[in-house]
């Protein structure tokens, strides 16, 4: 029964990595990438943890990003969350509209809300080795 029970939690463990394991799929357009980080980002945040490590471990982003986020987080002073572009932790989900796409690279605007309040940002994505990975946010 033991080894049922530990089988049985193994496939479950297994199926519920899936969507992780998606997120670095080529197949990801770059709307599904950007709302992917987010929704990563935003977890981190409201948990309390260190996005400087977790963006410096991310496979959604590129190089220059990983750069760039952490010289503004570093900064003396830090106004605004430069991934969220806003002080507090939106109260729904980022939600990407029709990305522009362009060669190699795309841009995709993100809405999200602080209660009835919209806010946006947009997001600029390359194509590295086949997958869109973020690169830049404004």
């Amino acid at each position: 029964m033991k080894t049922l029970r530990f089988l049985l939690l193994f496939v479950v463990s297994l199926v519920t990595a899936l969507p992780s394991f998606a997120a670095d799929a080529p197949a990801d357009g770059p709307e599904k990438v950007a709302e992917k980080f987010y929704a990563g980002y935003v977890a981190q945040v409201e948990a309390n943890k260190d996005t400087k490590v977790w963006v410096a471990a991310s496979k959604l982003v590129t190089p220059k990003f990983k750069k760039d986020y952490a010289k503004a987080m570093s900064a003396e002073e830090v106004d605004a969350d430069p991934v969220l572009n806003a002080q507090d932790v939106p109260t729904k989900p980022f939600k990407a509209d029709k990305p522009e796409i362009k060669d190699a690279a795309a841009t995709v605007v993100l809405t999200t809300s602080f209660g009835s309040e919209k806010h946006k940002v947009t997001a600029t994505l390359r194509k590295v080795d086949g997958a869109w990975l973020l690169d830049a946010v404004k």
